[in-house]
């Protein structure tokens, strides 16, 4: 078969270019700094987009369970990307969190949002923001990243009990910063965080990653969001803590990849004794692991940021190392291989993930399920950013055989179960999201009450079932389930093509009015000359006593919310 030459021209291009661009990124030639560029503003914008809010639904469905929601906002007043991050944990009946603003705020409800008496350590930012009104930084970039607090957890040991927070901590006088664990003890008669009273300098600094990381030139002079800091305790006093690369990886800094380095505690999990500030390096070859957990027989998982694609689920082991930045299933933002790698897309040379997403999803926190609803109980459940979803993570023997996706429509920063068993989502629109497990519905059931309630005729009733159940081949009957088909538990009297579904015909979108019981009969009587173009498929419902039960079910369903 011949190829015309103008297509033959553009294939040629298009693979000139794909080389030229593996080699530039390969050999770091001209010009290698100005798609260097162009990749850091992809990650900042393209690939990590703000994009309108949704209402927070009154109910998530999912494959075993429904998840019943109580959300309520954290009033920070905080607004800029770059003023994210914080962590979660519970103390008494409380859930206790810490945002970017250094307050510790409480709930035990939506409607029990409070901030305590307690302030964060101090990071120094003000004296880091300051620097860009020093002529001697005039090169630096100050604004596109700051130091965050990255984690808070509750810890009780023999010694006592308190609050471990984790944060990136500039050095104004060293003009360097460092990954830092802080230790605040309570009173032992403490069960209530009302009775705790803490300014800044109550805090007891445990230990600081080393070396203090000196400012950078490219991109930005401290990447916050690259800090990692997730906190898992091991009684009686060791607790674990990833310690990001903070983009000292070779590409937005000069150098080789600082996770390779045996002597620097970036790009790892430290274990870190909070009664001696000791540390040792469990694992290395990180980038940016954002969730972290022990699980009840002692293992322990991380979840972490890849490039585009690669984000990874690891099961954290002494001496392991997962290959950053010399090995990753991802690629660079610009979507050329990874400068320095040893595999393009694969994991030959290094530990191999537990799990990977690719795309890149933007992981974020990890806790397992316990005591939550026996369908979940002992699965890993993750949350991200960039997905704005959940992912119940199935394992066996260890590792993972499934990952079911839960779309949320909320940036999650960390998801965490509380000592009730409530399972809590902390947003980057500063939001507390409360789940609880309920039964899914069951349709049989629903079908067999409402027959009896309405007293259908043997053949009818009979018919009926028959065609819901069809229907349940694609849609659901869970409120808000909308994920393969619009769900028809709440369809009747709302507007035509009015559910999450993204998959709607144009003329769909296009018709007006409500969902009523003679568009209902008008649209199964013949589904495509009332929405030419629709997907539903050609079966109509042309027995019209059969139509009118449908009709008067889904009435019914809805009716019943």
């Amino acid at each position: 078969m011949r190829i015309p030459i103008a297509m033959a021209v553009l294939l040629g291009t298009a693979a000139a270019a794909l080389f030229a661009g593996f080699e530039i990124e390969h050999r770091r030639v001209f010009p290698h700094e100005l798609l260097s560029k162009i990749d850091m503003r992809l990650s900042s914008t393209v690939l990590a987009p703000i994009l309108p809010t949704p209402e927070i639904a009154a109910r998530y469905p999912t494959q075993l369970v429904s998840l019943a929601v109580d959300s309520g906002h954290v009033p920070t007043g905080i607004r800029k990307q770059e003023m994210r991050g914080g962590g979660i944990t519970s103390f008494g009946r409380d859930i206790l969190v810490l945002p970017f603003d250094g307050k510790v705020y409480a709930a035990s409800s939506s409607a029990d949002i409070r901030v305590t008496r307690i302030q964060a350590p101090s990071n120094h930012i003000a004296e880091f923001l300051a620097l860009a009104d020093d002529p001697r930084f005039a090169d630096y970039s100050f604004e596109a990243e700051v130091p965050r607090y990255n984690d808070l957890k509750y810890f009780r040991s023999a010694r006592g009990h308190g609050l471990l927070a984790s944060y990136t901590e500039y050095d104004p006088e060293r003009l360097c910063y460092t990954n830092t664990l802080a230790r605040l003890d309570f009173p032992a008669e403490a069960t209530s965080v009302d009775e705790i009273e803490a300014d800044a300098a109550r805090w007891r600094i445990v230990h600081r990653t080393r070396p203090c990381l000196a400012l950078k030139k490219k991109y930005a002079a401290l990447e916050g969001s690259m800090a990692g800091g997730r906190l898992a305790f091991e009684a009686p006093s060791t607790v674990y803590m990833t310690s990001g690369d903070f983009h000292y990886d070779g590409m937005r800094s000069d150098g080789p990849g600082i996770s390779q380095d045996p002597q620097a505690e970036y790009g790892k999990v430290l274990a870190i004794d909070i009664e001696t500030g000791e540390s040792r390096i469990v694992s290395s070859g990180h980038r940016n692991a954002q969730g972290l957990v022990r699980t009840p027989d002692g293992r322990l998982f991380n979840v972490e940021h890849g490039p585009r694609g690669g984000d990874e689920l690891n099961l954290v082991r002494p001496g392991a190392n997962f290959g950053w930045p010399l090995e990753s299933y991802g690629t660079t933002y610009s979507n050329t291989r990874i400068p320095g790698s040893l595999s393009f897309g694969r994991h030959d040379h290094f530990d191999p993930p537990a799990f990977a997403w690719v795309p890149s999803v933007g992981i974020s926190g990890l806790t397992v399920v316990s005591g939550f609803h026996p369908a979940w109980d002992g699965d890993l459940l993750a949350s991200s950013l960039k997905d704005r979803s959940l992912y119940r993570i199935r394992l066996a023997d260890g590792r993972p055989v499934y990952s079911e996706r839960i779309e949320i429509r909320r940036q999650i920063r960390a998801v965490h179960q509380h000592v009730d068993g409530r399972l809590v989502l902390w947003t980057d629109d500063q939001d507390l999201i409360f789940l609880t497990a309920q039964a899914l519905s069951n349709l049989d059931d629903k079908i067999a009450k409402y027959v009896h309630s309405s007293r259908l005729s043997g053949p009818v009733a009979s018919r009926l079932e028959s065609v819901v159940q069809q229907c349940a081949q694609c849609h659901s009957f869970e409120p808000g389930d909308n994920a393969k088909a619009p769900n028809l538990a709440r369809i009747f009297g709302h507007r035509i093509a009015s559910t999450s579904y993204d998959g709607y015909s144009n003329s769909l979108k296009h018709k007006s009015g409500r969902w009523t019981r003679e568009t209902l009969s008008e649209f199964l009587d013949d589904p495509k000359a009332f929405a030419p173009g629709t997907s539903m498929p050609k079966q109509t419902i042309r027995d019209p006593e059969t139509r009118d039960a449908l009709v008067s079910f889904l009435q019914h369903l809805s009716m019943a919310f």
